[in-house]
């Protein structure tokens, strides 16, 4: 599951070895070895980063800025790029042994596996379409009821698992298109991929991005470029241990599916009703991605917006059930919270402070006391996840991540589309998008308009709510440098 086993989570130690896929995006920074109150106090159940469990009537958490289905969005990128297989909780690995068998790219290689020569069971006889079920509204599935598709993990919900449904439908869409249907075999394969990979490229670029850290930030990085890989393009732990995991602030106890249809996403129970994966999907149950994208709607019991970014997380997080974490696990180690909190120690991330600190002016960085309100004993160096969810919540109003938390975001997507060859902004930079309804765009409304063959009302960036006050991390040092970090093969 996100956030739990199979993840990068653990780095080099020092400056001088050499690192695998995963690296250190401030190398050269001191880690934080332990903090107060402790990963224990501060992540417990019923302590300060417990949220509650808002009924969906309740809109006093709904972020007007991002809609429910970004959560999820987030989750299908972080798939795209990072894969794991080695990592437990609470011990520390050098990362220089340990591989990322996701490229760091964003390239779809979730969704497309190795392709149709090597995993021709994913697609249909010609090599160019995915292979679906009748009716279209569920994944294929073996006779034990899991999915035949390129990353399991894009079934470990029901809303991911629609999610990745949506991109194989786009892709087989796709072939339908003038400048694909003339080619045949490979060459329109190849054809169809490249047309979808850009375009999603597109959105994560020009919306998720913009709608996680602002505009602004996102045409600044892209404009100076920070943060540029040395060599092989890896993925930075600051980001997969605590920048990224800004979603998990983000999600809700349940979801609606549809007009009819809902469930828990973390029940204590399960039940039939609920959004486990790695089960057959009736199409009842089929997610109508209207409730999830599209404009904020902001009546009680409306289309659902994402939970504020903040310090609290939905009780749910508190209390994973098993089924989400092993039989085995503690009941102190079954908060979110604390598993990314003691994470985070034990890969030697930086504090807040440390890394606000080299990359913020001393107006834009937090002070303790904004730091640790309502935290009993806490003080001094903070988890860099926790002062991002902090800054988010002060400086951001909740609305987008800030400073901090933003930069680490811009930087490590700008980077790595920068760092591969074959991304429309390392290729093309000019490129547009050709599949939007208004030329020169694509969201992922326009995605599920163009798939699905509706018109779903979209939003522009421009026009959302967002913070007031500075957020932006405006004090850069001067000549900041591509990190000192020894090549990451």
């Amino acid at each position: 599951m996100h956030g739990f086993e199979r993840r990068g989570l653990i780095a080099p130690q020092g400056h001088f070895s050499t690192t695998g896929r995963f690296g250190r995006m401030f190398p050269t920074m001191p880690g934080l070895e332990s903090f107060s109150p402790g990963p224990l106090a501060l992540g417990e159940p019923t302590g300060p980063m417990d949220g509650g469990s808002p009924a969906p009537g309740n809109t006093s958490q709904n972020n007007p800025r991002i809609r429910a289905g970004y959560t999820f969005l987030g989750q299908f990128i972080d798939h795209d790029l990072t894969l794991d297989v080695t990592s437990t909780l609470e011990r520390q690995i050098d990362v220089s042994a340990t591989h990322n068998f996701r490229t760091p790219v964003l390239e779809l290689d979730s969704v497309y596996g190795l392709g149709p020569s090597v995993q021709p069971y994913l697609f249909d006889t010609d090599g160019v379409r995915f292979l679906l079920p009748d009716g279209e509204t569920d994944l294929q599935r073996n006779a034990n009821g899991r999915a035949l598709i390129g990353d399991p993990r894009n079934d470990e919900n029901l809303i991911i698992s629609q999610l990745h449904l949506l991109f194989l439908k786009f892709h087989n869409k796709v072939t339908e298109t003038a400048e694909i249907n003339a080619l045949t075999g490979l060459e329109k394969f190849l054809a169809t991929q490249t047309l979808v990979r850009r375009h999603y490229q597109w959105i994560v670029l020009h919306e998720f991005l913009p709608r996680i850290v602002g505009a602004e930030t996102v045409a600044r990085v892209i404009a100076e470029r920070p943060f540029l890989f040395p060599s092989d393009a890896f993925m930075p732990v600051e980001f997969s241990i605590a920048a990224y995991r800004f979603g998990h602030s983000q999600t809700r106890p349940g979801y609606a599916l549809n007009a009819t249809a809902g469930g828990l996403l973390f029940p204590k129970d399960p039940a039939d009703g609920d959004l486990r994966g790695f089960r057959p999907i009736a199409p009842a149950r089929a997610v109508d991605w209207t409730f999830f994208f599209g404009p904020h709607d902001p009546n009680p019991g409306g289309r659902q917006d994402s939970k504020f970014i903040d310090t609290r997380l939905s009780t749910a997080m508190l209390h994973l059930p098993n089924g989400v974490v092993p039989a085995s696990t503690p009941l102190n180690q079954r908060s979110l919270a604390t598993r990314n909190l003691q994470r985070g120690l034990d890969a030697r991330l930086p504090s807040g402070q440390d890394v606000a600190a080299k990359l913020l002016s001393p107006e834009v960085r937090l002070a303790e006391a904004d730091i640790w309100t309502g935290v009993a004993g806490g003080e001094g160096p903070a988890p860099l996840w926790y002062y991002i969810l902090k800054e988010a919540e002060v400086m951001g109003q909740g609305l987008q991540l800030a400073g901090v938390g933003a930069e680490i975001v811009a930087r490590t997507f700008v980077a790595i589309l920068l760092a591969d060859p074959a991304s429309f902004l390392n290729r093309e930079p000019d490129w547009t998008p050709t599949l939007g309804k208004t030329e020169g765009q694509f969201t992922v409304t326009d995605l599920v308009s163009f798939t699905e063959g509706r018109d779903v009302p979209g939003e522009r960036v421009a026009d959302l709510p967002s913070p007031s006050g500075p957020v932006e991390a405006i004090g850069i040092i001067a000549g900041d440098t591509p990190p000192e970090v020894p090549g990451a093969g």
